[in-house]
């Protein structure tokens, strides 16, 4: 019998009723085991020592020490360990620095239960995850420096740009992708606006130009 080895978490929160609302949460889905949990970031570093964690979800205003000194310090230590921001904070500067430290994702803590979850199997795989509004500022931010290089384009557009170059069709894109019909066309449609591109194939020259794939 084959069993799956358990994403390991670590949950930091100095604020006992949240933390255990997270763990509460975050119990049940079988596919996670919660390692440990910290309330601020000296016993973040304690616990990662002690204990084998796989995703560390970090608050930022934490005493002593602070999820963004935590970050760093993580990144350091044990850069193997995907860092998910999870906190109230929206703040551009605070965004962008965590995301120049190499943070795996950042959540506002108004996500519900299925984007948590979604977010620690992304950065399992590697990935990043950044909650819709987080994305906005991101982008916000790039689009303010002007620069001609910036991509706008979402996590999920460039899923749907990685699939339309293996040529699938629109159902095929929303039965990979567990969405709609419907939402795969609004993807598409703004896609080809970020782009410029009046076709697919002006969409597959573009892609290709900005190494979106290979």
């Amino acid at each position: 019998m084959v069993t799956t080895k358990k994403i390991q978490l670590l949950i930091a929160d100095d604020h006992a009723i949240l933390r255990d609302g997270i763990v509460s949460l975050l119990r049940s889905e079988p596919a996670f085991h919660i390692a440990c949990t910290a309330s601020d970031g000296y016993e973040v570093l304690e616990m990662i020592n002690a204990h084998a964690v796989d995703v560390c979800l970090l608050d930022i205003n934490m005493p002593r020490l602070d999820g963004i000194e935590t970050a760093k310090l993580i990144r350091e230590k044990k850069p193997g360990i995907k860092i998910i921001m999870l906190t109230t904070y929206n703040d551009r500067e605070i965004i962008s620095e965590l995301v120049h430290l190499g943070v795996a994702g950042y959540l506002l803590k108004n996500s519900d239960k299925q984007e948590l979850v979604e977010a620690i199997h992304k950065v399992m795989k590697g990935r990043h995850y950044f909650s819709e509004e987080v994305e906005k500022i991101i982008l916000e931010g790039l689009t303010d420096k002007k620069s001609p290089e910036v991509i706008p384009l979402t996590e999920r557009e460039l899923e749907v740009v990685q699939l339309l170059a293996k040529e699938y069709t629109n159902d095929k894109i929303a039965s990979e992708l567990h969405i709609s019909f419907r939402t795969v066309e609004t993807h598409r449609k703004n896609i080809m606006q970020k782009t410029k591109a009046n076709n697919l194939a002006g969409l597959m020259k573009f892609a290709y130009s900005k190494g979106l794939i290979k």
